[in-house]
Parts: structure tokens; C-alpha cells; sequence
């Protein structure tokens, strides 16, 4: 899940322009996660149209590692020459500058914001064995066995990890932060009741919902999940701060990337989001395609990260 303009004339006039026709050469979209992730499908599904527009392959390339944050240290220091881009998820922009203390560049202020690709919800799941029908009973539980129960994040410092905090601190309970590598890993012990609560994407615990092992208590988000009509949003249930953490992607460039070659970017992958298969194809990711401006999304991003920030500071959650 954007402030006036990225700087001064100073700025404007140090950014280069394009030398020849754009795109001369191949592009490259460099994700941070694993191929078969969100992140991942996401960059894919946006490839060909990039090509068939622009008339030059687009290579998908992941460079795992550090939550993302090797992927994006890499593009932040990549020539500014039109060429590379970062499709990221939205932790890796507003989450781990707060939380990460050996992150070594600035996201929100050493890349250019493109576009946001798609938003999704996401939803609070505990396991079925809790006599727990909705939100509220949960938290009447945590807080009459305060500690004993625990919450399962993809990572420590990520996205997941803030969010739940956040969470944590709205409703006042004690419940302890598990890590696993990644949200498939933490699955098996939620639906085994090793871990209790956890948050997801649909499709990541569609099938377990359906075969009655987890239970769906709270979407956080926008509006309800259309294949869960009867789960409320925080905002319904009294914790409106909530819906403000977001599961978004985008695409980003270097730091003085032409704003020619930005703007183009951006009205290629908006169009390529207003064709039915490819809001079909987000559609089963649980995402809505976006596609907003590079001003809209830079707003955005500073509103997110000045949220988060003031989350992980509260929560001090820092990552060493």
C-alpha cells in the first residue's frame, strides 16, 4: 500500500535527459523476492505489455535477500539511464527504513515513485481451535491470558511484523512476535495452533479458510473481501488507524531517471492495468489495479512511511 514535486530546479536541471529514442536496449525489473511471490507475479504480469508497448524485452530479475532490501540498495545505486526498475512490495519502501538500522540507502527519498501496480486487503486469522467467533472475542481472550499466546510474522522488521505491532498497540494486548522465512512458512503452524493469530493475503490462506483450519476474524483494508462478505474491516469493528497499513506494489527507477522515460512508464503500465485480463489476473492475487501518478504515489508513500515510522518507534521494533 506524493508530495509536491521530488525537489528544487537544482534537482529538475541535474536530472538527465534522453540522449536517443527510449527504450535502445532491453529493460530490466528487479525484485527482491523470491520468483512465485507477489511481488514476483506482479512484475511478470506487467512484463509483456511493457513490450508489446515499448518494443524491447523486459527481464525479470530476482535478487533476493534482506526483505527486499538488497533489491532495492542494488536499483537505488543502478544508472540512472532508463534501464533498470524496481518493482517492490510496499513494505519495502515505508517499513524497512524503520526498522532495518543497517539499511544502508533511503527509499522513500533515493528512487523515483513510478506507479502503484495494485492494492489489496489483507486479513487477521487465528486458528480454528480458538473459541473465538470475531475480533473483539479475541482480544477479550489476550487480555485474560496476557503473554501466553503468540502471533506469527514472514520476517522479523517487515511489513507483517509492523503491522501487527500496530495491532498489538491499538488494542492494548501482550502477545508475542514469532518470525518465520516467509508467510507460507508461518502457515502449517498456525493451522496447527502452534501460533494463533497471523495475517495474511486470501489466496496465501484461501484453502485453509475453506477446510475450517483457520478462521478469518478481521480484513485490513479499504473495503470487505468480496469471498468473505460477512468479515468486517477494523475501521467497522472501532480500530479505523488499522486500515491504513497497506499491501500495495509499485514500480520505481534511480534516482534522476528522466522524467520523460517516468511518465511514460507510467501511462504504459496504466493502460496495461485497465485490460480485463490483467484485472482478472490481479483479481486472483486479491489485488485492484491502481496505476495513480508518480505524485499521487510519492503522497502516498510519505504519508505511509510517516505512520510507520511513528509505529515501529512506539513499538521500538528495530531490526539490528
Amino acid at each position: 500500500m506524493l508530495a509536491a514535486a521530488l525537489g528544487t530546479a537544482g534537482g529538475a536541471l541535474a536530472r538527465p535527459t534522453l540522449a536517443q529514442p527510449w527504450p535502445g536496449r532491453p529493460l530490466r525489473i528487479v525484485v527482491g523476492y523470491a520468483p512465485g511471490g507477489l511481488t514476483d507475479l506482479v512484475a511478470r504480469m506487467i512484463g509483456p505489455s511493457l513490450t508489446e508497448v515499448l518494443g524491447q524485452p523486459v527481464v525479470v530479475e530476482n535478487r533476493t535477500g534482506a526483505a527486499g532490501n538488497l533489491a532495492t540498495e542494488y536499483v537505488v545505486r543502478a544508472p540512472a539511464d532508463g534501464s533498470t526498475f524496481l518493482a517492490s512490495s510496499g513494505g519495502q519502501i515505508t517499513v524497512s527504513p524503520h526498522t532495518y538500522t543497517n539499511l544502508r540507502v533511503d527509499p522513500v527519498t533515493e528512487l523515483e515513485h513510478i506507479t502503484m501496480i495494485g492494492e489489496g486487503d489483507q486479513i487477521i486469522c487465528t486458528n480454528n481451535a480458538l473459541p473465538t467467533k470475531n475480533f473483539s472475542d479475541f482480544v477479550a481472550l489476550a487480555k485474560r491470558q496476557p503473554g501466553r499466546m503468540s502471533y506469527a510474522t514472514s520476517g522479523s522488521g517487515g511489513n507483517l511484523h509492523l503491522f501487527l505491532e500496530f495491532m498489538r498497540l491499538e488494542t492494548g494486548i501482550e502477545i508475542e512476535a514469532i518470525h518465520y522465512r516467509g508467510g507460507a512458512a508461518l502457515l502449517p503452524d498456525l493451522m496447527s495452533n502452534q501460533v494463533q493469530l497471523s495475517l495474511s493475503t486470501y489466496p496465501v490462506v484461501e484453502s485453509a479458510i475453506r477446510e475450517g483450519q483457520v478462521r478469518p476474524l478481521l480484513i485490513i483494508g479499504r473495503h470487505r473481501e468480496k469471498r468473505l462478505p460477512e468479515v468486517p474491516t477494523a475501521t467497522e469493528v472501532g480500530y479505523p488507524a488499522l486500515d491504513r497499513c497497506a499491501n500495495w506494489f509499485g514500480l520505481h527507477a534511480p534516482k534522476g531517471t528522466s522524467g520523460a522515460v517516468l511518465n511514460r512508464m507510467q501511462q504504459v503500465v496504466g493502460e496495461a492495468l485497465r485490460q480485463p485480463a490483467v484485472i482478472q489476473r490481479l483479481a486472483v492475487l486479491g489485488l485492484d489495479p491502481v496505476g495513480n501518478t508518480p505524485d499521487q504515489f510519492l503522497a502516498r508513500i510519505r504519508m505511509e512511511s510517516e505512520l510507520y515510522g511513528t509505529v515501529a518507534r512506539r513499538a521500538n521494533l528495530q531490526v539490528y
